[in-house]
């Protein structure tokens, strides 16, 4: 059996956006060097600054340098037949695979990492990365972040490998191992745990921090999807940052939903960014003027009220609350866009409609309980809307029952009303889940 070590420079760390520079590999069959090969690539785009100064590698230097296709035969023949190794591999591989698809070249799947394989049969050390595990073990790197710098070390870890525990090495070649497509430092035995149930998850840094937050109808299914290509974060940092995964269990898809949504605004993630540019800073507020008029307005969220419905701009807001002036005939000026005001609504025909409007909005200002599986079968998951106002969420033992208010406020989670709940709460997942009006 042979091994191809491989190390690529990039112009980014994007999978299918950014271009090779530099390309080594060194041939071995575990114990000693075989053939090696090296070169500059012309990525044809700008190598961006931060890339220059990390590698070293600059548009001159690749500006007469071939493109992929010019070497991609003889690459893949250095590749093909081989174990693909690299530290991180999973980094280098998908971007040479891809590289190498455009060429119609079908790269094999058998791949191994350095981190992921140092973790386990050389255990103990504080960091794995590549200068530090190889400072720990008093490997000379030279040349570091350039191809055959990086390349060179890690043929030398791989031979300590590969002479400490050839079998484990073997055993994770194995396409049931899970070895080859798990972040390279998060361990089996973690992944393992994961459920295929409803919930939510969390992928933790070295530190413990949460840096991405998911809900899924499976669990495990869902979590694998990261780390097979299939997943929307691309960038290398991310997979190369998880080094943990751990999970709340929900019973069913709504409360998922919601319970993603609070945690997202709870630990602010890393990785999230769509949900986070969705934090809601403007509300749709109701109240009373001096003369006991009923008047809208919007403004800024502040923490002792959110308003009837909240948005994550102000735009939003407006353009939602003209929606509600159009269709339920309402008096702009007394709804705080006196610019949009038709001079025909009547004072008290506003009033009349507004009614008409808050009942419909607020549910009549019902009490509502939704309620499901929970998280075991002994258990029930509860969503409670109290006076047109959704509350929270909460579980509890299906003998207690949930049609008394007062019993669920003691197992509720208090959440916020956001306009991404007003989504949840009329979305096709809500028929999945019973409903109690309570009088």
């Amino acid at each position: 059996m042979e091994f191809a070590i491989v190390d690529i420079e990039t112009t980014g760390s994007q999978y299918g956006a950014d271009g090779i520079t530099e390309i080594a590999i060194i041939i071995t069959d575990g114990v000693r060097e075989l053939d090696r090969y090296e070169t500059l690539v012309n990525p044809q785009m700008r190598i961006p600054k931060f890339i220059v100064r990390l590698t070293g590698i600059t548009d001159r230097m690749v500006a007469d340098a071939p493109i992929f296709n010019e070497v991609a035969k003889e690459i893949f023949s250095y590749l093909n037949g081989r174990v693909f190794v690299a530290h991180n591999v999973n980094f280098d591989y998908k971007i040479v695979k891809a590289h190498l698809q455009k060429c119609g070249l079908t790269l094999p799947a058998k791949r191994l990492c350095t981190v992921r394989m140092s973790r386990k049969i050389i255990p103990g050390y504080p960091s794995y990365s590549l200068g530090k595990i190889s400072a720990s073990l008093g490997l000379n790197h030279q040349n570091a972040h350039r191809a055959m710098g990086d390349t060179e070390v890690t043929a030398k870890l791989f031979h300590i490998l590969y002479e400490k525990d050839k079998d484990q090495l073997v055993q994770a070649m194995k396409s049931n191992s899970k070895e080859a497509t798990l972040p390279a430092n998060l361990s089996k035995e973690i992944y393992e745990k994961v459920p295929k149930r409803t919930g939510v998850y969390y992928f933790h840094d070295s530190k413990g921090k949460v840096i991405y937050i998911g809900k899924a109808k499976n669990l495990k299914k869902r979590v694998t999807t990261h780390f097979t290509g299939k997943n929307s974060i691309k960038k290398k940092g991310f997979i190369e940052a998880i080094f943990d995964v751990s999970y709340e269990l929900t019973g069913n898809e709504v409360i998922a939903s919601l319970l993603e949504e609070a945690e997202i605004k709870n630990h602010w993630p890393e990785y999230n960014r769509s949900q986070k540019s969705q934090i809601q800073k403007f509300g749709v507020y109701k109240y009373e003027d001096n003369a006991g008029t009923i008047r809208l307005g919007i403004n800024k969220i502040t923490h002792q009220y959110k308003g009837i419905m909240q948005f994550p701009t102000l735009a939003k807001a407006r353009t939602w609350l003209l929606n509600q002036i159009d269709e339920y005939q309402l008096n702009a000026s007394l709804c705080g866009m006196a610019a949009f005001d038709k001079k025909d609504i009547e004072e008290e025909q506003h009033q009349d409609n507004l009614i008409k409007f808050l009942s419909s909005f607020l549910a009549n200002e019902e009490t509502i309980i939704w309620h499901g599986a929970g998280r075991t079968v002994d258990e029930i998951g509860f969503v409670l809307m109290e006076k047109g106002i959704y509350k929270g969420f909460g579980f509890v033992e299906d003998s207690i029952g949930i049609d008394s208010v007062e019993t669920l406020i003691n197992y509720l989670k208090p959440q916020h009303d956001t306009y991404f709940v007003r989504n949840v709460l009329s979305s096709d997942k809500l028929n999945t889940l019973k409903k109690v009006l309570v009088r």
